[in-house]
């Protein structure tokens, strides 16, 4: 078929993009998954409203549900007016961590040098450290302010469906299908009850087809997301020699933050990983129990990648072997984000002997001594890319246990395309902890593939809406999950497109307005060849 070009030029759809993507990234908007409410954040109600009042001044009708769903209806027209209806859904809530900022700053044809973020200098975002950012070089890039992620995923998805309404709106010539563009809360902490309803009002609606507009990559298109779980380890205290006049040194590591979906290609290191490289090698120079060990261990509630740590140091000595240990082993990761301070042994309170006592060493050797097995898949997110699953221990929490008050759990995510591949992941880490310690196994969500193998027109869809932006539009796994399951299980087959971005919930986020602009053109297609489909 034709497709029907829009009458805005494509710096004029850039323009109205960047308008859209700065006024939703000044709403927060994460989710909490301690919070037993859905939405689980006020900030998601606040954004749906925002939503509401946007589509329902283009046209579209407006419907809410308790659970803060937004659907906006558009009337089929043209030749799509008796065809079936086709669902563009995003996200409302970021990751944890996340950050509102007012403005987004600008690069204008960027030669690929490092960017300048105002509130992080020292991180190094340009394609030496970052290769895969050589298909951004010569575009206009935006970016935050580098101390925090600020919400892309998905909130350029949702401003990709925002710049889409305002197209067909202007462009009333453009055909397309009954459209349900739809908010939907609580996906980063996987909250299916959340779209029960909303599932039931689609089959109601007849809706058989749609898209997640969620993705990473550039004009990517998904048909299998990861297999997942979570293992939990608790590790009790343990007791050791005590020495005298030891100190008790404060011990920051900030890690390496990215998504488990880019680990492999933006150098992920949690602090976890970090800290046991450290001890380890101070084990390998004999200081490790006797004179440096771990005494407290605290993943940051936001950013799980870091974590505030406190070392016993016997002397001056120890502490300053720990300073270079920690500087060695932090220093290379540096310029991707890494940080870490270490306090003075002068300034450090002395070790009660009473609470020299502690599971962070137990649990910092087992995470060594788990990254370094070798089960025959990878096993950290970082050594893992396309269909390799990983086995990541990314989180060391306090968390009593009835007999142990000073408990410590190890949470280790556990990723897999195939449930076979789930299970012998859960059984390496089962098979290692053995009688050894208190384990817990969670399911999290399972592969879409399967479900979707039936229904290959998706792909040719979004393929051939991307053939006239002379773009490749290609067929990739998603590295994570995308919260579709009960659309599913009502026989409506969702895939997953990509928004091109770059550091998914890292503070390295950015995209480009050419790619702004192209992937709203690539919906805008999508949108009437589905019109065209019987």
């Amino acid at each position: 078929m034709t497709l029907i070009a829009p009458h805005q030029s494509p710096d004029a759809i850039a323009e109205r993009a960047v308008a859209h993507l700065e006024t939703v990234v000044r709403v927060e908007s994460s989710s909490d998954e301690r919070s037993e409410t859905i939405p689980s954040t006020q900030g998601q109600i606040d954004l749906a409203d925002l939503l509401a009042g946007f589509f329902a001044d283009l046209g579209a009708t407006i419907e809410r549900d308790a659970h803060a769903n937004v659907i906006a209806s558009l009337p089929g027209r043209g030749l799509g007016a008796e065809a079936p209806p086709l669902a563009l859904l995003i996200h409302v809530d970021t990751a944890r961590g996340t950050q509102p900022v007012d403005a987004l700053t600008l690069h204008p044809a960027w030669d690929g040098a490092p960017l300048t973020y105002s509130a992080n200098a020292a991180l190094r975002v340009g394609v030496e450290h970052y290769p895969a950012l050589s298909a951004f070089v010569g575009q206009d890039i935006l970016h935050g302010p580098g101390d925090a992620p600020f919400g892309l995923d998905d909130k350029l998805g949702l401003s990709h469906l925002m710049t889409l309404a305002w197209l067909l709106h202007t462009n009333p010539d453009i055909p397309h299908p009954p459209l349900l563009l739809i908010g939907r809360p609580d996906e980063e902490i996987g909250r299916m009850e959340a779209l029960l309803g909303l599932a039931d009002l689609m089959e109601r609606r007849g809706v058989r087809s749609g898209f997640t507009v969620d993705g990473i990559e550039p004009y990517e298109i998904n048909v299998e997301n990861f297999n997942a779980s979570q293992g939990s380890v608790w590790f009790t205290p343990e007791a050791h020699p005590p020495v005298e006049g030891a100190r008790a040194l404060p011990l920051f590591i900030g890690g390496v933050n990215t998504h488990g979906a880019t680990a492999k290609a933006e150098g992920h290191r949690p602090a976890t990983r970090l800290a046991a490289e450290i001890f380890a090698r101070l084990t390998d120079e004999g200081l490790t129990p006797g004179r440096l060990r771990p005494l407290t261990f605290a993943s940051d509630a936001l950013r799980d990648c870091d974590a505030d740590i406190t070392a016993l140091a016997a002397d001056p000595e120890a502490a300053e072997r720990l300073r270079a240990a920690v500087e060695e082993i932090v220093s290379p990761h540096v310029p991707r984000g890494a940080s870490c301070r270490v306090g003075t042994f002068e300034d450090a309170p002395e070790v009660d002997p009473a609470h020299d006592k502690g599971a962070a060493l137990a649990a910092l050797r087992f995470v060594t001594r788990f990254l370094s097995s070798d089960p025959g898949f990878p096993l950290s997110a970082e050594d893992s890319a396309a269909f390799e699953g990983y086995s990541q221990p990314y989180r060391l929490v306090a968390d009593p246990l009835e007999n142990a008050p000073d408990a410590l759990r190890l949470d280790v995510r556990i990723r897999d395309f195939s449930p076979e591949g789930l299970a012998a992941r859960e059984r390496h880490l089962r098979d290692l902890v053995a009688e050894a310690h208190p384990t817990r196994f969670r399911a999290q969500y399972v592969n879409m593939g399967p479900r979707l193998a039936d229904r290959p027109e998706l792909i040719q869809w979004a393929r051939d809406a991307a053939e006239p932006l002379d773009v490749d539009a290609r067929v990739l796994p998603i590295r994570g999950g995308t919260g579709v399951d009960p659309f599913l299980d009502k026989g409506i087959a969702i895939a997953n497109l990509g928004t091109g971005y770059f550091a998914p919930e890292s503070e390295k986020e950015l995209t480009s307005l050419q790619t702004m602009a192209g992937h709203a053109r690539w919906l805008l297609n999508l949108v009437q060849i589905a019109a065209a489909a019987r």
